[in-house]
């Protein structure tokens, strides 16, 4: 039987798409909401894409914590502590090999890679946007070590068909759908799933007992291992399909209420 929000303790949310609006911000009201569940005994747990600096920005304006789920799985970090929970890498030399023999099957890819606490996104990988970090030259990702995500992005390509090309040319290596036009080569048995079971452990809480919300394909993996799985209105429609709970859009702060509920009968 699904218990009532108000005796739930652990949120796991995913962050761009969700809980940040169209502004990539977290509202005052929001904030207000998060901040109040926090204090009320309910751990907000971001569980993203995103690496260990965009989600401590993020969880400072927002009262976020105690734990973080970044990399889609692959790093584990306390946010209270700051430090490292666990680490997933890919093999040595695999960022080389896999650029190599993706580049020999078509030049039109693009790189970016990841290790635990930087981005190195390959020149023009990211397009014109205005918070660009710094681009780097190919023969430098190559000298990535240890990576825990390629993500690899081809300009005439949507990440659904890019998938299949990769894996006809990279063989027995796992994907995540990291945005419509790029995806993300991580672990073996790294994804959102696996980082909030890890997670849930530490905080000593069954997972049939957990909250979690999310907005894109890379957000399944938690949704549905999670004993009360929400989504945001503006989701993904194979989000959308999955049967889980509705909460107001990420404009709308959906997020927030659902903090809100959690933390209403919990104890100071």
């Amino acid at each position: 039987m699904m218990q009532p929000l108000n005796r739930l303790s652990l949120l796991f949310t995913d962050l761009d798409g969700t809980l940040l609006n169209a502004e990539e911000s977290v509202s005052p009201s929001v904030v207000t909401q998060l901040r109040n569940a926090r204090a009320r005994g309910v751990a907000i747990v971001p569980a993203t894409a995103r690496g260990i600096n965009g989600v401590r920005n993020v969880a400072k304006v927002a009262g976020l914590g105690p734990l973080a789920v970044c990399h889609n799985g692959a790093v584990g970090y306390h946010l209270d502590l700051d430090a490292l929970l666990w680490v997933r890498e890919l093999p040595s030399g695999f960022v080389r090999s896999a650029i190599e023999q993706l580049l020999h099957h078509d030049t039109g890819f693009y790189f970016a890679a990841s290790t635990v606490t930087q981005f190195w996104p390959q020149r023009d990988f990211l397009k014109v946007h205005p918070l660009a970090p710094i681009e780097y030259e190919l023969d430098q990702l190559f000298e990535v070590e240890p990576a825990v995500r390629l993500i690899c992005r081809h300009p005439d390509v949507h990440a659904d068909e890019l998938a299949p090309i990769i894996r006809q040319v990279l063989a027995d290596v796992q994907l995540i759908s990291g945005s419509t036009d790029w995806v993300e080569i991580v672990p073996r048995g790294v994804n959102k799933g696996f980082g909030i079971g890890l997670a849930a452990e530490i905080l000593g809480v069954p997972l049939e007992d957990c909250v979690a919300v999310g907005d894109h394909l890379n957000d399944l993996p938690m949704l549905t291992i999670v004993g009360h799985p929400f989504a945001v209105t503006n989701a993904h429609p194979a989000i959308l399909s999955t049967g889980a709970k509705l909460v107001p859009s990420n404009n709308e702060g959906g997020v927030g209420e659902l903090a809100a509920q959690m933390g209403l009968s919990q104890r100071p």
